[in-house]
């Protein structure tokens, strides 16, 4: 079956700041649509434009299947306690939940900032290419997705077009916080079960220092962890 894109324009950090502000006060679908139209109409005049865009961002954080509601729930119920900036490790859990596509991305840049310094939108697309065939849709998308990041401050770009740099590692005051992203990327990886010291490593968590360890993984509801074979847990 061919594969939805679904993630394949520039989604501001600002917009998904605004619904995740609006979700404290309600979490009704039509009033967060109302909402979000009205924040973006002059960012984006037209209709149809502003319609994906806002369509994009409610999948991400409203739109979401009912097994996924208590995770976004605690989403929400985090925000009191956490930076602006440390928003970006909650808008990448669900945004890697609604759109396999912005997973696979990730993944694949992470891959290639742990053999080299910086990568270009070429390299991205070329790897893409292996799950999601060579279309233009997907190309497009994977370059809209890379300007997404540099607008979370998760990439930066260099001088030379196409040319991105990891813009820093970051860093959570709560162990929750990181709990809580390594729950939703186990989610949405296609996998039910992980060796426990590769989810501390995924590839596509690279823009976050992740710095708790499996003792942790232990105490986290969210959890079962079982040993395999002689000492791998799993």
């Amino acid at each position: 079956m061919r594969k939805v894109v679904g993630i394949d324009r520039k989604i501001k950090r600002a917009w998904l700041d605004a619904v995740l502000d609006q979700l404290v006060q309600t979490t009704d679908e039509a009033e967060l649509r109302t909402f979000l139209d009205d924040q973006l109409k002059d960012e984006l005049p037209s209709k149809q434009s502003r319609a994906k865009s806002v369509g994009i961002v409610l999948r991400i954080w409203s739109g979401i299947p009912r097994e996924r509601l208590a995770l976004r729930d605690r989403a929400v119920a985090l925000l009191p306690r956490i930076t602006g900036q440390e928003r970006v490790w909650l808008h990448w859990g669900m945004t890697a939940l609604a759109y396999p596509f912005f997973r696979d991305t990730a993944e694949v840049v992470g891959r290639l900032l742990a053999l080299q310094d910086d990568f270009t939108t070429a390299q991205v697309q070329a790897r893409m290419l292996t799950t999601w065939g060579d279309r233009a849709t997907s190309k497009e998308a994977a370059q809209k997705l890379l300007t997404t990041l540099v607008d979370w401050e998760v990439l930066r770009s260099t001088k030379t077009k196409g040319h991105f740099l990891l813009a820093h590692k970051m860093t959570a005051s709560l162990p929750e916080l990181q709990l809580w992203l390594l729950e939703s990327l186990l989610w949405a990886s296609e996998s039910d079960e992980i060796e426990a010291q590769q989810l501390l490593r995924l590839p596509e968590s690279f823009p976050f220092n992740v710095s708790i360890g499996v003792a942790d993984l232990r105490r986290h509801e969210g959890f079962n962890i079982h040993r395999q074979g002689l000492d791998m847990d799993m």
